[in-house]
């Protein structure tokens, strides 16, 4: 039975840390229930109100979980609503299944407050709890250093070389601060499409190489193996985006006023030696909202043992009006945000670090396969390539700070 609990708990667990690429869950610690566990249907909400500019969503999503199996499904055609200042209301469009934009141009100021109301389809509405966007001290620089000993190990078992990426920030005097970072890494990426049993076409109307495209992606060729992999090199730039997976939140408690040097934020694995961009966000929370990011961030970065008694799923500050005892989970929350962009030139690396096989290879765990020049296809640059299609984890536009 606790065998079971146990993978009960794994499963909820495992679908509240894979709902964003930083989590936006808090909870408050109550008696753990097997039946909770092990038959979940939850409602998620996640969602950060800033003062940055550019598109400001909200995420609802539903998860269901047994003891043997996750998933999760998106609330769609709910009516949302921000109430900003106790009074004026804006409405959110969805603009993708479960995903509510704020109209555009809008952007949250410092002391204001906000409020996220929604109602689904059938008629069930949720309130959050009403939250103030607070101000948040600049970051007064970022720089890293080279340290052969990374968290992460490559297939062979030894530890991969990472840069350690620091921030330092002057953190206000005579008042209590309470921070979040996140980030975003650009990487170059060489390689922009993989085909199984099939090739990749583009039809490139001309002139060759700068006309306009029509891209037809992988076409299945049954000439070839099942099993058959060919890797299409990029026709342009194109860069790989990766996002921060753990909680990084931080109280001035005992260095109230103080400069804050050395904050470590990230940990990037050298697969390469090209250099890359890191974009780091300092955030403002809220003395409630700090609690939950840090209960969170305890329960799901910093496990025990298996013998351990899991809690309870994690509600957060969104409840069902109707019904006080559902537990919703996720944090609704305003933040003032404060971004660098950092160039990671790789310059510390040693030449004795040893040999680097390529993002390509960190990410499939092979070498590529190149298609060799074919008659009748669309060739740029003497062999078949591919078109870099921009995506939440790729673009082909030069990152910020590049």
């Amino acid at each position: 039975m606790g065998r079971k609990q146990n993978s009960g708990w794994k499963s909820v667990k495992s679908i509240l840390f894979l709902l964003g690429s930083w989590l936006l869950f808090q909870g408050c610690v109550s008696q753990y229930d097997a039946d909770v566990q092990l038959s979940a249907n939850l409602v998620v909400v996640n969602g950060i109100i800033t003062d940055q500019a550019g598109t400001q969503t909200i995420a609802l999503s539903r998860a269901r979980s047994s003891a043997d199996s996750s998933a999760t499904t998106p609330i769609q055609r709910a009516v949302v609503e921000l109430i900003i200042n106790g009074s004026t209301i804006v409405s959110l469009r969805e603009v993708q299944p479960g995903e509510y934009q704020c109209p555009e141009g809008f952007v949250g100021k410092i002391g204001a407050t906000y409020q996220l109301k929604f109602r689904t389809e059938e008629g069930t509405a949720y309130q959050s709890s009403v939250e103030t966007m607070l101000p948040v001290p600049g970051i007064v620089r970022a720089y890293d250093t080279y340290n052969s000993q990374g968290p992460k190990t490559t297939a062979d078992a030894l530890p991969t070389p990472v840069n350690e990426i620091y921030v330092d920030f002057q953190d206000p005097a005579g008042e209590r601060n309470f921070y979040l970072w996140r980030w975003r890494l650009y990487e170059t990426q060489q390689w922009c499409a993989t085909c199984e049993q099939g090739r990749y076409v583009v039809q490139d109307i001309g002139p060759l190489g700068s006309g306009p495209l029509t891209v037809l992606g992988c076409v299945r060729d049954t000439t070839l193996s099942t099993r058959n992999l060919y890797d299409y090199p990029c026709r342009g730039l194109c860069w790989d985006i990766f996002y921060n997976q753990d909680i990084d939140v931080f109280a001035d408690s005992y260095t109230n006023g103080q400069l804050q040097m050395g904050h470590k934020v990230a940990s990037v694995p050298i697969y390469q030696l090209n250099k890359a961009s890191i974009s780091i966000d300092q955030l403002s929370l809220s003395a409630n909202a700090y609690r939950y990011y840090k209960l969170f961030a305890n329960q799901t970065q910093h496990t025990g043992t298996l013998a351990d008694s899991p809690p309870a799923p994690l509600a957060g500050n969104v409840r069902n009006l109707a019904d006080a005892t559902e537990n919703v989970v996720g944090y609704f929350s305003a933040a003032s945000v404060s971004t660098v962009h950092y160039r990671i030139g790789r310059t510390n690396v040693p030449s004795s670090a040893g040999r680097f096989q390529g993002l390509f290879y960190a990410v499939h765990g092979r070498m590529p396969n190149l298609e060799l020049s074919r008659n009748g296809g669309q060739v740029f640059g003497g062999i078949p390539s591919a078109v870099c299609i921009t995506s939440r984890t790729r673009t082909d536009q030069v990152p910020p700070g590049w």
